[in-house]
């Protein structure tokens, strides 16, 4: 392959460029932010609003992929994606000027609603800018920014606070914008042809946003918190499920989410990433208590994973030159499902932490494979007037697949914390200081509730091989 027939060729670079510094934005917004936390605590005040500078950015950016397919569809990635841009560019500076927590919330909610476009936007803009055979390798490459950016991020954002402050942290978004908008202004796609202006569809919108909400207040932590937010999940979904059975054009059409075409990637990307991220949230917790590390190390120990997914993608786009993204999609499950089983194992034995973080690597390996695959197949077989509404769908359900994940995992390790030593509250805090001190009982109690969780994890997991083989079953559809 001759160099402008790759991503990076004469050809592609821009909108590869551009893709990849969109993706960046939102990565670093995803990793990197808390490390200001304190800062913004201490300059600001009302530090009981000071969670929220994290979750509104979540709930938004999860709401705004669902909002992005359909406005990429009817008016054409170009056009979404400098709208994208431009809302990162001047929300990015009003987070950066905020005088007060109120102001700052209400910009981190507009950073989330660009980085979300911006997410929906590089998956259409991989299906509808560059051929079938180079998807891969575009998936590999914005998968390879999370990776450096997991490495990176945290460290380019503590520098940030010590020499600039934490409003240098947010700014830095500015340029990095800017350069992804000058790129992608002419060479990325626009409004295909055939498709159809579309309405915003406001109910369905707003039960997606309540939908999103219960699933954010799942993971606090507790019984009760798990329960009412599936009870609000529920009760959403049952209601967006009616509503858009009576509409044409509903914010998410039900068949991107059911049709045998898509379901079983749905479901092998959504197990993976559920069981594989949630064992991943709460490693640093197991780290730091059960095993007595510090602060630094229990931090940096959630990178085995990412550094597997983002080496995997890349190995992954080499397969499928040679096999079917389905083959590759297989593989993927049945590397990750013993990886999972084995790092189930060397938890619940007390193996050593570098054999552990080791097995991880394949974890996140099988991850990265099965995503990158599936993401390939499942453009394969959307239409291209429907890129971006089928490419969304499954960007959220891979969301309320790991925000679930999370809060089941840290539900299981606390519940097991919770009935050896009776108050959980005693390994909670364990990341905030070096200084922390944990007794044998607690570690003990941690390190069983984090061997329980990472069976459970291990079993989720499994749970993708399914509907792999009922791909490679299946013959590939022709639209």
């Amino acid at each position: 392959m001759s160099g402008d027939e790759g991503i990076f060729g004469k050809t592609y670079r821009p909108t590869s460029l551009a893709l990849m510094s969109a993706v960046g934005i939102a990565a670093y917004n995803s990793l990197s932010v808390s490390a200001a936390l304190p800062d913004i605590g201490d300059d600001l005040g009302n530090v009981e609003l000071l969670p929220w500078v994290i979750t509104v950015e979540l709930l938004v950016s999860a709401v705004a992929i669902l909002v992005a397919g359909p406005l990429v569809d009817g008016l054409g990635v170009r056009r979404i994606f400098k709208w994208s841009a431009l809302t990162v560019i001047v929300s990015s500076t009003l987070a950066a000027v905020s005088v007060n927590m109120p102001m700052l919330i209400v910009a981190r909610g507009m950073q989330g609603a660009g980085a979300g476009v911006v997410i929906a936007v590089s998956v259409a803009a991989a299906g509808i800018a560059f051929p079938a055979r180079l998807r891969p390798r575009a998936f590999a490459a914005t998968s390879s920014v999370w990776g450096v950016l997991g490495v990176a991020g945290p460290a380019i954002a503590a520098i940030l606070v010590a020499t600039t402050g934490w409003r240098g942290v947010l700014l830095i978004n500015v340029p990095v914008a800017s350069f992804a908008l000058w790129m992608g202004r002419t060479t990325l796609p626009g409004r295909q042809e055939g498709a159809l202006e579309t309405k915003l569809d406001t109910k369905g919108l707003i039960l997606v946003t309540v939908l999103t909400a219960g699933a954010l207040g799942a993971t606090a932590g507790s019984i009760p918190a798990l329960v009412v937010g599936t009870a609000v999940v529920a009760l959403a979904a049952i209601g967006y499920l009616a509503h858009a059975r009576r509409i044409p054009d509903p914010v998410v059409r039900l068949r991107h989410l059911s049709d045998k075409r898509f379901r079983y990637i749905h479901m092998a990307a959504s197990a993976a990433m559920a069981g594989g991220l949630g064992l991943d949230a709460f490693l640093p917790l197991y780290v730091r208590g059960a095993r007595g590390q510090g602060i630094g190390i229990a931090a940096f120990s959630v990178l085995f994973l990412t550094i597997g997914w983002s080496s995997a993608a890349i190995i992954a786009s080499r397969l499928q030159d040679r096999l079917t993204g389905e083959q590759v999609m297989l593989i993927g499950t049945l590397v990750v499902s013993p990886a999972a089983a084995l790092a189930a194992l060397a938890i619940a034995t007390n193996a050593p932490l570098p054999l552990i973080f080791a097995v991880l690597v394949f974890v996140g390996g099988g991850i990265g494979t099965i995503t990158n695959s599936g993401l390939a197949v499942l453009q394969s077989r959307a239409d291209t007037s429907e890129m971006g509404r089928v490419g969304s769908a499954h960007q959220f359900l891979r969301t309320l697949a790991i925000t679930y994940g999370t809060a089941v995992t840290g539900l299981v390790v606390f519940a097991v914390v919770g009935s050896r030593i009776g108050d959980v509250e005693l390994v909670r805090d364990l990341l905030g200081s070096d200084n922390a001190l944990v007794d044998p009982a607690t570690a003990d109690a941690l390190r069983a509730g984090y061997a329980t969780a990472a069976a459970f994890a291990a079993a989720v997991i499994a749970l993708s091989i399914y509907p792999a083989i009922r791909l490679n079953r299946a013959s590939r559809p022709v639209l």
